[in-house]
């Protein structure tokens, strides 16, 4: 794939989405084109009312907050 010149998220995600693995697993990406709001704060309770579970592979990148049980 040298030498290609990327021009557009579409071209990028078609890319993404002809991914595939030698036993066959695929790849695919959305496309968000949301605004994401930066500097947000966290409600205050926050902590004690959510778990964070963090990923194996990437921790510092990726976790999920859940709510406690009730």
């Amino acid at each position: 794939m040298q030498g290609v010149i990327l021009t557009s998220l579409e071209q990028v995600q078609t890319l993404i989405d002809q991914t595939t693995t030698q036993t066959g697993l695929r790849g695919f990406a959305t496309i968000l084109d949301q605004v994401y709001e930066t500097g947000r704060k966290v409600e205050e309770n926050f902590n004690q009312t959510m778990d964070i579970v963090f990923d194996g592979v990437l921790p510092q990148w990726n976790y999920v907050a859940k709510p406690h049980p009730s």
